[in-house]
């Protein structure tokens, strides 16, 4: 039986898989973990700091009571685990390494899988330059297979207008001026969320220009580009109702994207 015990967010989509996971592997029991909502109802776990469990994981030590946090604590874990591993485990190294990672992941992680956390007893500290740095990524993954895209459909005719920078255009400057219209001071958990949703539909369609490449047909790019743009509008839709918005952004959003890139094909379609 481990000796420590672990207290995660469980108004969290990617700590809830976290800890299911480490239980089925054998890394944590489940007599060693506790629900963030309820550690002031546990003796061993009433002590810990709220904020800082809530942006980093705490471990207790079920004897000593002491806690370590976010990276120290997951290693501990894994050196608990494989205790071959120890050394390198603990070595400073291996944690300037991981916790970058680590911040990144659990500064955004509400953002990345939401749920619904209208009775949630914490919210994370905003750490802009990681919330930065996952918008970065996934803007460039954006541009990157946007730009593929519009190659390949500036080789069909009825679409020959098109390449892969006027697509960007056709398709980015809507994103753009959505964020730049929402003002609300939680706006940094907006662009955050439309980076995902952004994210999220790209994905779907790089899928389809590989299915592209082997069997090449114009049904795989527009039909990813539907399948995208529905699953974006849901994803609005629940993300803008988890953070107690009017639905008239989900409305605003939509219209700025579709009219903008209508525009914007118009004007390359017409000279």
């Amino acid at each position: 039986m481990s000796k420590y015990l672990i207290v995660f967010d469980n108004h969290c989509g990617i700590c809830n898989l976290g800890v299911k996971l480490a239980t089925r592997i054998g890394i944590i029991s489940s007599e060693s973990k506790a629900a963030l909502s309820t550690h002031k109802e546990n003796n061993i776990t009433c002590n810990i700091d709220p904020q800082r469990a809530c942006d980093e994981m705490a471990v207790v030590n079920k004897a000593t009571y002491q806690t370590y946090y976010g990276t120290e604590g997951y290693i501990l874990l894994l050196s608990e685990k494989f205790p071959s591993l120890n050394k390198l485990l603990k070595s400073k190294i291996v944690f300037k390494i991981i916790n970058p990672f680590y911040i990144f992941l659990a500064s955004n992680r509400r953002i990345i899988a939401p749920l619904n956390v209208s009775e949630a007893n914490c919210t994370p500290t905003l750490k802009k330059k990681y919330r930065l740095l996952m918008m970065l990524i996934l803007g460039v993954f954006a541009t990157v297979i946007t730009y593929k895209k519009g190659e390949i459909l500036s080789n069909f005719e009825m679409v020959s207008f098109l390449n892969g920078y006027k697509l960007i255009q056709i398709t980015g400057v809507g994103w753009i001026l959505t964020g730049l219209f929402f003002k609300g001071k939680n706006k940094w958990d907006y662009w955050g969320h439309l980076s995902v949703m952004a994210g999220t539909a790209i994905l779907i369609q790089s899928f389809a220009l590989i299915g592209f490449h082997y069997t090449p047909h114009f049904a795989w790019i527009i039909g990813s580009m539907i399948i995208s743009d529905l699953l974006m509008l849901y994803m609005h839709y629940s993300r803008v109702k988890i953070m107690q918005l009017s639905q008239k952004f989900t409305i605003r959003w939509w219209l700025i994207l579709h009219i903008t890139a209508t525009i914007s094909i118009l004007q390359y379609y017409l000279y």
